[in-house]
């Protein structure tokens, strides 16, 4: 006798941290592109609509599009279509530019645990920061071809407190490697002074321009950090 094979059921869980930043990314473009714009998701959908949509009756037959990117629900089209026509985040960027890149920003990436992160990368992003942030982290006189470009690993407690309290999203970003330049290095002592920065964002709602890093910190890397 054949014994009848039940259908699997898919394990109900937390989602995986990449499906979790897909969608942060695509929070943080809507954020940024409201800050642009001074505009709420319906005034921006009516805005980008097709002209034909906004003459006939635009609030019943919308597709409501921009509410679920501003719960990161949708990733909006980035590449152009077949026939040359531009994904909405391209007609977006050009109205507001400087927003697209928040939705293939890599240093999202540095909050993912399970990917591996290259002191390369990590040195990149270092050195992509304001230099208010930068000069802290980088030699003043480092180039490409300084083997040695990384300045004393910082232990007072205000530098981290600074970056808690700077309001620009590179701040955050600035947190975010160097946590996994901790881990990379093994570094203890900083590793638990960016997680009691990162804990303070949490617990106080703070946020980095368009990034919600409390919300952030809450969902991706508290279930991260309590492990250690």
């Amino acid at each position: 006798m054949v014994e009848s094979k039940s259908a699997e059921k898919k394990p109900v869980g937390r989602p995986k941290t990449d499906k979790l930043l897909k969608k942060f990314r695509v929070q943080t473009w809507f954020n940024a592109v409201a800050e642009a714009s001074g505009k709420t998701a319906y005034e921006l959908e009516k805005e980008f609509a097709p002209s034909i949509l906004v003459r006939e009756n635009f609030n019943k037959h919308r597709a409501r599009l921009w509410e679920k990117y501003r719960l990161g629900k949708t990733m909006p089209s980035i590449k152009e279509k077949k026939g040359g026509r531009k994904g909405i985040a391209q007609i977006v960027e050009e109205k507001y530019p400087g927003t697209i890149h928040w939705l293939t920003d890599e240093r999202f990436d540095l909050a993912n645990v399970d990917k591996e992160i290259t002191m390369k990368f990590i040195r990149e992003v270092f050195e992509s920061l304001p230099p208010e942030i930068r000069k802290y982290i980088v030699r003043e006189n480092a180039n490409a071809s300084t083997l040695f470009w990384r300045k004393k690993f910082i232990t007072e407690l205000p530098f981290y407190e600074s970056l808690v309290r700077n309001p620009s999203p590179l701040a955050f970003i600035a947190l975010l490697a160097l946590l996994r330049e901790s881990l990379i290095c093994q570094n203890e002592t900083c590793f638990n002074l960016v997680k009691k920065a990162l804990i303070k964002i949490e617990d106080e709602g703070i946020r980095h321009g368009p990034i919600f890093s409390s919300v952030f910190t809450k969902i991706i890397l508290t279930p991260i950090l309590i492990i250690y």
